[in-house]
């Protein structure tokens, strides 16, 4: 779920695209619909997801603040999933072909885009291997990791603790769980006094626990451009709950 714009690409992305708001459970893009841009996130969080043909969701991606949704459809002409607003969101407008017109006159910004995308395919990849392969609670554990490492790199964390506004159904329809399973798995978490959840506030209580509990390595969400890296308590933590256990 990492993405790490450079701090002049994105003050350039914004300074010529307009701002737009959305109400919560708003579409900021419909399946089967040509998106006729691209949204960098300013406020709020987003979701793209899939309805299946019983009704079921899946989530398969959450967009917080400083993230841009999609590239995908830089490439395409109708988006995959539908993306909804999960809170109010605040988003800048970036029309897709005049992207893709400055893309082909900036080396610099299509090699950030090019990065972009490729951290993105890294994470899913990673994230498959954690829907096939953990347990309820190793799945939740390394959702939690990865998330507050995102938004802990764009300064929207701090003392271990960042927003959380997902409700226990958002949760249960990324992890592939139920909703009664989602929670009872994050009650056990907070019993084990590794987190804290508390009016839309998480807090990482013991990262280092939690990066063990969720076999959690950060080492894919680094990059060479990386402005920021990691935060080095957290990343020595996560690697050692990697090599513990193999």
């Amino acid at each position: 779920m990492n993405i790490s714009y450079s701090t002049e690409t994105l003050l350039s992305l914004r300074s010529e695209a307009p701002c737009i708001s959305f109400r919560a459970r708003e579409f900021l893009a419909r399946r089967n619909e040509m998106p006729r841009a691209v949204w960098l996130i300013e406020e709020g969080w987003a979701a793209r997801f899939k309805l299946l043909r019983d009704g079921r969701r899946h989530i398969s991606r959450f967009y917080a603040p400083g993230d841009m949704c999609d590239l995908s459809w830089l490439v395409t002409n109708a988006a995959d999933q539908s993306v909804v607003a999960l809170t109010p969101v605040r988003a800048a407008r970036l029309d897709r072909h005049r992207l893709d017109t400055r893309m082909r006159i900036d080396p610099t910004l299509s090699l950030t885009v090019a990065r972009d995308a490729l951290a993105e395919m890294r994470s899913q990849a990673e994230w498959l291997i954690t829907l096939g392969c953990k347990s309820a609670c190793e799945k939740i554990a390394h959702f939690l990791c990865e998330l507050y490492l995102r938004l802990e790199r764009r300064g929207k964390a701090r003392e271990q603790s960042c927003d959380f506004p997902l409700s226990q159904q958002d949760v249960a329809d990324f992890t592939g769980m139920t909703a009664v399973h989602a929670c009872r798995t994050l009650r056990e978490l907070r019993e084990d006094g590794v987190i804290e959840l508390r009016r839309r506030r998480l807090r990482i209580v013991d990262f280092a626990k939690l990066a063990r509990i969720g076999s959690f390595d950060a080492h894919y969400l680094e990059t060479e451009s990386d402005e920021e890296p990691l935060p080095r308590s957290f990343v020595p933590a996560a690697r050692s709950a990697q090599a513990a256990a193999i």
